[in-house]
């Protein structure tokens, strides 16, 4: 009962999470959001992007992996991005250039500079050309310790720096057994995006990706997906308002591949698709980007 009652009541998401939500701009919709978007997916830009995590293992691989997915990306009705390692940004930027696929950061500190030792800032990947960054990757979450606080902080500093950030969020899979998926969600999404206005949400994109369906080739039911694509996009639009839920992209993650990005492109609040293994192959990522919607 707590559940649902937090699920169905944005006063009780902040009670929940220790945070006020976002206020509605002036003259916002203050309808109740139905979960589906009143825009299709045709007026939203699909948005197709690669995290291509610690790998390859060479500057030389990265560089032909990068010049073959340009190639495959031309036709390519979406916007297409690579998160690529730190170290290979620039060399990848250049290959890149004057194609259809843009450069993006896997993580970034908050700091702009400083004694930081291993940390990389905003400003200097977007001095390497990038224009998006992830926020709160599950393995950054898990791995690596990264609380709400400090992914919100990173968020806040990608929009100050001018950057795309993509914010990850998504349940584990003990949670997905208990039924809170929606819960985890908007407890993130609360905490991840406090401070962040509708008219920065204007360059926000939301990822989507169950924990449990990352790295282990398991995907979510295209069904599941999108209700909770629906959830994340009604929670947009009672923190702010219908017109920023309209319009912001939410993308899935999670072992996408070629068999199943075309059910997952065809459903209304599915805007595109983040992902990890398969962006590693030219073959299957370039039909991953000519998805075929269903």
């Amino acid at each position: 009962k707590v559940v649902a009652a937090l699920l169905l009541a944005a006063p009780m998401v902040s009670a929940f999470t220790g945070f006020a939500a976002p206020a509605l701009r002036t003259g916002a919709s203050v309808r109740q959001a139905s979960g589906i978007s009143t825009l299709s997916m045709a007026e939203r830009r699909p948005f197709i992007a690669g995290n291509w995590k610690m790998n390859p293992e060479t500057l030389e691989e990265a560089k032909v992996m990068a010049k073959a997915i340009a190639d495959t990306a031309g036709s390519s009705k979406a916007q297409v991005a690579l998160m690529v390692p730190h170290p290979f940004m620039y060399s990848v930027g250049k290959i890149l250039e004057g194609t259809n696929v843009e450069v993006g950061a896997q993580s970034v500190y908050f700091e702009a500079k400083g004694a930081f030792t291993g940390a990389v800032s905003t400003c200097m990947i977007k001095s390497m050309g990038a224009t998006h960054a992830l926020s709160g990757h599950s393995e950054r979450r898990v791995i690596f310790k990264n609380d709400d606080d400090a992914i919100n902080k990173k968020t806040r500093k990608l929009l100050d720096e001018g950057l795309c950030p993509m914010l990850c969020i998504g349940e584990s899979q003990d949670e997905n057994g208990m039924g809170i998926t929606s819960a985890v969600c908007a407890t993130q999404l609360s905490k991840d995006l406090r401070g962040v206005t509708a008219e920065e949400m204007k360059k926000v994109t939301i990822a989507y990706e169950p924990v449990w369906a990352i790295g282990t080739g398991l995907t979510c039911a295209p069904e599941q997906a999108q209700d909770t694509c629906a959830f994340i996009r009604g929670w947009v639009a009672k923190m702010y308002d219908q017109n920023t839920a309209d319009n912001i992209r939410i993308l899935y993650g999670g072992s996408v591949t070629p068999d199943t990005v075309d059910e997952l492109m065809g459903k209304p609040d599915i805007d595109g698709c983040l992902v990890g293994g398969a962006s590693l192959d030219a073959a299957k990522f370039g039909r991953i980007i000519n998805f075929e919607s269903k």
